[in-house]
């Protein structure tokens, strides 16, 4: 009974064999066909004719793994007659093809096209990018997007996405745009995903653009890397398990506190302390209630339920890159619009937007200022101009009042030697005092100068807001300065005669003793040569 069921599985199998190689090659079943009609077909006679087969199916193959490779490769037995076949028949059709194309007519001459051909600007710039082997890149960036600057990818990236950290920038390449989100090439198995809302609405941007993008995390569940532009920030969805450090969002102030600001980040409450609020201090945190903020997440702990977030680390950021940007392109003679950021007794620090000059209380103006803040306030805005640079130091001077007319440019001519002019007395020094002869010109009148007689203290002569007049003796406009003279004025009284200076003023000298001298030896009782002492005792 066994070797009976075998022998109909065995025809089973002969007839599904049958029925592949009726669908693969007509011609082939039928030579099947009959070599499978010629055994026989009763199971009991095939039992007793062939014991020896039945007993082949049940032995199984025993394995070698020590023969030659080509000795291991299967060959088919019905699939090997299917492909000789199938390469017979296109053997076949490729000789008919070759016999076609050699029994047509021969082309007629064909017309080539001129040598110069004249093609557009675009055109020819196309293909001389594709024969060199480059792409042309978007005219434009998109809008929001930072165009790539070489430096600022040079760093070394790590070699898989999983080692990303927040903040990295890469250079991405738009493979498809979604109606929410932009997938990008960033270098890595992983495509870059960020959303389609941080670009202008009607300005997405077209497939094949480059430009930069931060990174912000390594999604391994979607298998994608989730980065923005660099000004772009993504919402947080008030779940612990989005967020991230490093990841700069958005927050909402809601109120003050003694350390800080409370904000809101994606619904879950977050701690702004006051030393991250800005890059300098910040008096009043009362004004920024209300606001919304862009801040950049420092401390996580869902556990404790602790979140942290940094405004400053923001504006960092922001300036770093601004900085690389403006020390290239800065030059000596530029002008900038700054904004005052600290006043300080010799001058003022200015914020240029990326890097801060320092504006001495000298260069404000061509008048004399007493402290910065008669002309700055903290905040406000003000033109300067790049007097000096120092790259190593990052040091930049300023100056103001080169950008208004200088008035020593004519004082030559206007203030000649030997002029008289007319001055307010501005201030008193123990070696003369300042008279401005105009707005932004001083000139100095010595202690010397003042009178032709000797002054001990100049405040003898003048005071401050005295109005004098003096003659001008000297002009130096490369060194700002001007000598004057009040005594040049007045007249030079004369030189008295040696009789005024004598004790009698000129007149004969006369004794106003009438009594005779007491010493000597002129009388007999008149003592000795030196007198006698006894005499003085009377």
């Amino acid at each position: 009974m066994v070797e009976a069921a075998v022998v109909e599985a065995a025809v089973v199998e002969a007839a599904v064999v049958e029925a592949a190689v009726v669908e693969a090659s007509p011609p082939l079943a039928q030579a099947v066909h009959e070599v499978l009609s010629t055994g026989p077909t009763d199971p009991a006679v095939a039992a007793e004719s062939s014991p020896v087969q039945i007993e082949e199916v049940r032995k199984r193959p025993v394995l070698n793994p020590s023969v030659e490779d080509h000795q291991t490769r299967a060959v088919g037995s019905i699939g090997a007659e299917v492909e000789t076949e199938a390469v017979a028949l296109a053997a076949a059709a490729a000789a008919q093809t070759e016999a076609a194309l050699s029994s047509r007519a021969p082309l007629g001459q064909i017309e080539l096209p001129p040598k110069q051909l004249t093609l557009d600007d675009g055109l020819e710039q196309e293909i001389e990018a594709a024969m060199s082997g480059q792409m042309i890149s978007p005219t434009t960036p998109p809008v929001g997007a930072a165009t790539i600057d070489p430096s600022s990818t040079a760093e070394e990236l790590p070699p898989s996405e999983e080692q990303l950290e927040s903040g990295t920038r890469l250079k991405a390449k738009v493979q498809s745009v979604t109606a929410d989100d932009v997938f990008c090439e960033v270098g890595y198995r992983s495509p870059g995903v960020l959303p389609a809302r941080q670009f202008p609405q009607g300005k997405q941007p077209r497939v094949g653009e480059e430009f930069l993008v931060v990174v912000e995390k390594f999604d391994p569940e979607n298998s994608v890397i989730l980065v923005n532009l660099p000004k772009a920030t993504r919402k947080a969805r008030g779940n612990w398990e989005e967020l991230n450090v490093g990841q700069v969002t958005e927050c909402i102030v809601n109120k003050t506190n003694k350390g800080g600001l409370e904000v809101t980040v994606g619904g879950l409450r977050a701690f702004l302390p006051a030393s991250q609020i800005d890059l300098g201090f910040v008096s009043s945190m009362d004004s920024l209630v209300g606001q919304k903020l862009v801040v950049q997440i420092t401390e996580l702990n869902p556990a404790k339920r602790n979140l942290v977030v940094s405004r400053r680390a923001v504006m960092i950021a922001e300036r770093k890159e601004l900085a690389g940007v403006f020390w290239e392109k800065v030059e000596v003679g530029q002008q900038f619009t700054g904004n005052v950021k600290t006043i300080k007794d010799y001058g003022v620090f200015i914020d240029l937007g990326g890097a801060d000059g320092f504006l001495h209380i000298g260069e404000m103006s061509w008048t004399r200022v007493k402290h910065p803040s008669e002309v700055l306030k903290e905040g406000e805005s003000c033109d300067v101009v790049v007097l000096s640079l120092d790259r190593e130091k990052q040091k930049i001077g300023l100056g103001m009042r080169q950008l208004t007319h200088n008035p020593w440019g004519s004082v030559e001519t206007t203030y000649a030697i030997g002029k008289e002019v007319t001055g307010k007395v501005t201030r008193i020094t123990d070696f003369g005092a300042f008279v401005e002869l105009e707005p932004g010109v001083e000139g100095l009148i010595h202690i010397s100068e003042i009178d032709h007689q000797r002054i001990r203290k100049v405040t003898d002569s003048i005071n401050v807001g005295q109005e004098v007049q003096a003659q001008v003796l000297e002009v130096a406009p490369d060194r700002q300065r001007i000598s004057l003279s009040i005594k040049a004025l007045k007249q030079k009284p004369e030189k008295p005669k040696d009789e005024d200076l004598a004790p009698g003023k000129g007149e004969a000298y006369e004794r106003k003793r009438k009594e005779p001298l007491r010493g000597g030896k002129t009388m007999g009782n008149g003592g000795g040569l030196f007198g006698n002492p006894g005499d003085f005792n009377r």
